[in-house]
């Protein structure tokens, strides 16, 4: 399959959140402007772009982590299949819709039945104290799941000021592990590589949601997902 055909039929998915977002090529998709809605105006308008935050964290991480990341066709058609929950969670608590996808991506390549070697479950890989603290009461309920996982980031956002570094690192390690260190990403190996990789997984989407815009329709044969 082409990565064009690809990223189309993922795109048809989200077919409601484009028309609303009304994603151009000219739009590079200031994240940051959805994600501190809910701050001070002043510190709203002090606050960077999310493309520069997606910048600032590659500088930071090895280089060997990519600037994007590839998704399978595998992954492709599972995420498709989770549009619906995504945009209804990206609606509610109002996070963006590419940052939900990227950090499925990241947690469980979009597989709704995967449990960690730590007992994390889900698309959003929800620790079983996290999933109750959030309303979760099956894990491996897309739904629920989806819902919860996006109300814990878009908690942690809130939380660090709308930092979509220390929010994504908080989801990984912890929110005490970040005020341990300082409100800094702590020096765990794991959330190093995990911020930038959630990061690329949401460039890719962003990629994705323009290019569609753009593109002109796919022929009847390819629209299956």
């Amino acid at each position: 399959m082409s990565e064009q055909i690809k990223a189309q039929r993922i795109a048809e998915q989200f077919g409601s959140f484009l028309e609303s977002k009304r994603v151009s090529r000219r739009s590079s998709l200031p994240f940051s402007q959805e994600v501190v809605k809910k701050l001070p105006a002043k510190e709203s308008k002090e606050r960077p772009q999310f493309s520069e935050k997606i910048r600032a964290a590659r500088r930071e991480q090895p280089p060997r982590l990519a600037k994007s990341r590839k998704i399978t066709e595998t992954q492709a058609r599972r995420l498709a299949s989770y549009a619906p929950h995504i945009e209804e969670a990206a609606r509610k608590y109002n996070v963006p819709v590419e940052l939900i996808c990227g950090v499925i991506l990241q947690e469980s390549g979009a597989q709704h039945r995967a449990v960690s070697h730590c007992g994390a479950r889900g698309l959003m890989q929800l620790m079983p104290g996290t999933a109750k603290r959030f309303g979760v009461t099956n894990s491996f309920d897309p739904k629920q799941n989806i819902d919860g996982g996006t109300k814990y980031l878009r908690w942690l956002l809130n939380k660090f000021k709308g930092d979509m570094s220390l929010a994504l690192a908080g989801y990984n390690a912890g929110e005490h592990n970040v005020e341990k260190y300082g409100n800094k990403i702590p020096p765990f190996k794991e959330t190093q590589n995990y911020v930038p990789g959630v990061m690329a997984y949401t460039q890719t989407m962003i990629n994705i949601f323009v290019s569609h815009k753009a593109a002109p329709p796919l022929p009847e044969h390819a629209r299956r997902v």
